[in-house]
């Protein structure tokens, strides 16, 4: 979407609750309230308050997700959106640094986001302090992922959870609607697919990618509790 582009301001004809959303229309249609699709519809209605936006998230958050290593350059965006106080009010973790291993070898990567003789302890929630810019957190997706939809709805969007995208109306390479699971339908100016690996839109068009075959792995990951 072009920062120059006009938008027109169409009112949302829905709440937010995915009970029945009948006919929507709308500037931005979002697919996905992830991470992705909440920070774009809150820095665009930061920036553009007179957009109309709606989000279709197909799970009811809190939902338990997986990915939940933050890198510090992550702290400016939360800042930028307003919501960096309610990410430290989830005393969530300080990460310092990590390690690295690559398939069997037993070297490890190891990198420090900042000195760790440089480190001092700050009494929790933060501000956004010279230190906190350098540094990253390590978040459970669940309640991070509640804080950043919650924070598009303070802004005005419009975010329907349990409200799934069941299938795109398109005429060639031009989405007409989206049709949701619930039978509503929702027509936009602008169609953004925020769905991650599910890719709704991209799929829908049949847009290929190449995959680097030698990455697709498998993951195994466990939590502990007070760990040296």
């Amino acid at each position: 979407m072009s920062a120059t582009a006009e938008l027109d301001s169409n009112a949302c004809t829905a709440n937010g609750t995915g009970t029945d959303p009948g006919e929507i229309d709308v500037d931005v249609a979002i697919i996905g309230g992830g991470p992705a699709g909440t920070t774009l519809a809150t820095l665009l209605k930061k920036y553009r308050p007179q957009t109309s936006i709606a989000i279709f998230e197909r799970e009811q958050f809190p939902r338990e997700h997986v990915g939940e290593s933050l890198l510090p350059p992550i702290g400016e965006i939360l800042d930028e959106m307003g919501c960096w106080d309610a990410i430290e009010a989830a005393n969530f973790p300080i990460k310092i640094g990590a390690t690295y291993r690559w398939g069997q070898s037993d070297k490890l990567w190891d990198f420090e986001f900042m000195p760790m003789e440089s480190y001092r302890e700050e009494s929790r929630p933060r501000p956004r302090t010279n230190q906190a810019k350098h540094l990253s957190l390590q978040v459970d997706r669940a309640q991070y992922d509640k804080i950043l939809l919650d924070r598009a709805r303070e802004v005005g969007v419009d975010a329907h959870e349990a409200t799934a995208v069941r299938s795109i109306e398109r005429d060639g390479d031009r989405v007409n609607a989206l049709t949701l699971a619930n039978g509503g339908k929702v027509t936009a100016r602008y169609y953004i697919d925020a769905s991650g690996a599910s890719a709704i839109l991209r799929r829908a068009m049949g847009i290929g990618v190449d995959l680097a075959t030698k990455l697709q792995n498998v993951a195994f990951w466990s939590y502990w509790e007070n760990g040296e």
